[in-house]
């Protein structure tokens, strides 16, 4: 399967057999003439298909099938941790405000390494969240990076 993935990359790496690809995805489903050595390439891949007739289409299970090899390969997230902010503000500081909930008590004051140490815990992107949280005014910190603590109460 992981020959199939990388030949289908590859075939997309070509302008002509992309071209091909997209012909063939234009087509639907009843296919089309086959065209050699493009179409070789694709189905080598998996993701083109000869009908009985000799015409050629788009294997949508081959497609499934080799999306769903390459999200094995992505690693677990691991339970309850923040991968990604969302993109919608209020929801953003919705998050934001719920991890400084969990990581940092009201007065109280810590060091640069004790808060990555608490965010570790809760999210993935530890710089990028501390980052969020200080641009968005729910963390505050000294100019030096030497202590952090909730906005409105240091």
């Amino acid at each position: 399967m992981q020959q199939q993935l990388i030949q289908f990359l590859a075939a997309l790496a070509n302008g002509r057999t992309r071209g091909r690809f997209a012909a063939l995805a234009a087509a639907g489903p009843a296919g089309v003439a086959p065209a050699g050595g493009d179409d070789a390439l694709l189905i080598a891949a998996g993701v083109v298909q000869v009908l009985d007739d000799g015409r050629v289409r788009i294997c949508e299970p081959g497609i499934r099938a080799l999306l769903g090899h390459a999200r094995e390969g992505i690693p677990a997230k691991p339970q309850g941790k923040v991968d990604l902010l969302p993109r919608q503000h209020t929801r953003r500081l919705e998050v934001l405000r719920g991890v400084a909930d969990r990581i940092l008590g009201a007065d109280e004051r810590i060091p640069e390494r004790e808060l990555n140490a608490r965010l570790e815990e809760h999210v993935m992107d530890i710089p990028g969240v501390r980052r969020a949280l200080i641009d968005e005014g729910i963390l505050e910190r000294e100019a030096d990076g030497s202590a952090y603590w909730r906005a409105g109460e240091g």
